[in-house]
């Protein structure tokens, strides 16, 4: 994955689409995640590790953020099982060269 390719993708996508300042700091937490973990298909994270590096407070506000992703069309979810944290795969942009 082009880590700044993405985030050009990311920046002009939210030029004609809305996400609310939570959203899109996730989704950058996740890239970081993702880039941290050198780019695997799906990223193990729990909860309370992305809140606090978004220094939120409630898991409700988290989720609710998280389905604005998934609607969205920008990651995609797999719930965790005990002492097993969740996956979340980012979907990529498809870049076609002019």
């Amino acid at each position: 994955m082009n880590y700044l390719a993405e985030i050009i993708a990311f920046e002009r996508w939210l030029e004609n689409n809305y996400l609310t300042r939570d959203a899109q700091l996730l989704w950058y937490r996740l890239m970081y995640q993702a880039n941290k973990c050198n780019w695997p298909e799906w990223v193990a994270v729990d909860n309370l590790r992305l809140m606090a590096a978004m220094q939120m407070s409630r898991e409700a506000t988290f989720i609710k953020v998280r389905d604005d992703l998934l609607k969205a069309g920008l990651i995609e979810y797999q719930k965790g099982q005990k002492r097993k944290p969740e996956q979340i795969q980012i979907n990529t942009f498809h870049f076609t060269k002019t």
